[in-house]
Parts: C-alpha cells; structure tokens; sequence
C-alpha cells in the first residue's frame, strides 16, 4: 500500500507544475489582498467576515482551476497506458482510487490553508485585526463544497474524456462572472460582495457579517453532489474492474 501511495504521490504531485501553481496561487492571493481586501467589500472592513470571505472565494477559484488541471493529465492517453501496466499488479481500483483522492484532494486543501493563512498574516500584520472563528467558518463554507466538487466531476469527467475536465472548469469560470447576483458560483465569492453591498444599500452603512440561509442552502447543494458524484464514480470504476 505505502509503495502504490508513494508511486501515486510521485505521477501526481512531484512535478514542477504542481509547485509552480501553488506559488501562483499564492501571488495571487497577495494580490488581491493588496488591491482589492485592503479596501474592503463594500465598503466593509477589510478584516470583516465579508471581506475575507470574498478574498477566500476569489483566490480558491485558482485553487479550484489549477487542481482540475492536475487531475486531467491523470486521465491522458499517456497515463493511461502506464496504468495499463500497472493494473497487473491487482492492486484493487477502489483503493488506488482512493489513494489519489487523497492525494489530490490534499493538494487542493493545502493551497487553500496556505491561501488562510497568507489572509490571516496580511490582515494582522496591517490592521492588527483578526477574527479567526469567522474566517475558519468562511474557509469551510467554500473550501468542503469545492473539494467534493472537484473529486467528484473530475473523476467523473476524467473518464468519459480528460477534455471535459478543461471545458467543466471553463463553465466554473463563466458562473463566477456571470449573474453575480444570484451568487451560484461554486467558488463562493459572488455572495458575500452581492450581500454585504445588498445590506449597506437597505441599512445605509455596515452591517455585521450573517450568512443568510440561502448561500448555505448553495453550498450543501453543492457538497452533496460532489460527494454523491465521487461515491457513484468510485462504485461503478469497481464494478468495472470485477467484470475485467
């Protein structure tokens, strides 16, 4: 198991692409905290609940992009054929299915933990300001639903064709940027500017940070399609296998 783990790893993650995204992901993430939190959403504070939130969902978008493309080139032609080889091993599908999951989704968790933790240093370091129970509650919210999300369709995705993945991850753009104010966005980003400026308009200044039962209905939606999509993939790849 720790032999298939470390092989896995090593196709998966040790490439230099995979480090050069998180540095990406991490340039990106100051960034927006310089030219965009710093001014705060809505003109909310920069530190407030919305801001953060808002900061988490833009810069997850990236995180959420660069590990769909980590997971496309596990389904490319080239890959497949060295799975050919090593599937003789008879090492069972579920778990190996399991293992890159894992190792995938960790990398995906890890961005976004670095993504925190630069919003948490930055806002200290600048306004000597830091709320972390609302920003551990902000980091759930995008970060659970998404994760599933990109298991889930990207395994999905990856098998009937690795191209899928690319135009899945072209729709996740287009639903960040389009119709904003309905804040469907899987990232998450959308409702907490649309929010925090529908609030300031009707109470004529800021508001203490909510969040409405309307965007947490959005994101269990979304955390149970992911999961339901990852659990139906994982059982139909072992039901193919057994047939094999």
């Amino acid at each position: 198991m720790s032999k298939i783990f470390k092989y896995e790893l090593k196709i998966i993650l040790l490439k230099p692409y995979t480090f050069a995204f998180t540095i990406i992901a991490l340039l990106y993430s100051y960034y927006i905290l310089s030219t965009e939190t710093i001014l705060g959403v809505s003109d909310t504070a920069p530190f407030s609940g919305w801001s953060f939130g808002k900061y988490l969902g833009d810069t997850t978008l990236v995180s959420m992009l660069t590990t769909l493309f980590v997971m496309a080139t596990l389904f490319s032609k080239k890959q497949k054929s060295v799975n050919v080889l090593t599937d003789v091993t008879g090492f069972p599908i579920r778990k190996r299915i399991l293992i890159r999951n894992v190792i995938i989704g960790g990398y995906f968790l890890l961005n976004n933990i670095l993504i925190f933790i630069t919003g948490c240093v930055f806002l200290g370091v600048i306004f000597g300001e830091v709320y972390p129970g609302v920003y551990i509650a902000d980091w759930l919210l995008i970060t659970i639903p998404c994760l599933l999300i990109i298991l889930g369709f990207g395994n999905l995705l990856g098998r009937m064709n690795p191209v899928l993945i690319y135009i899945f991850m072209a729709v996740i753009i287009l639903m960040a940027f389009i119709m904003k104010e309905f804040s469907i966005d899987i990232n998450g980003a959308n409702y907490y500017e649309v929010m925090s400026g529908a609030l300031e308009s009707l109470k004529g200044g800021e508001t203490p940070f909510t969040i409405a039962p309307t965007f947490l209905f959005t994101r269990l939606v979304y955390l149970i399609i992911g999961a339901a999509t990852l659990v139906g993939v994982t059982i139909k790849s072992g039901q193919i296998s057994k047939r094999a």
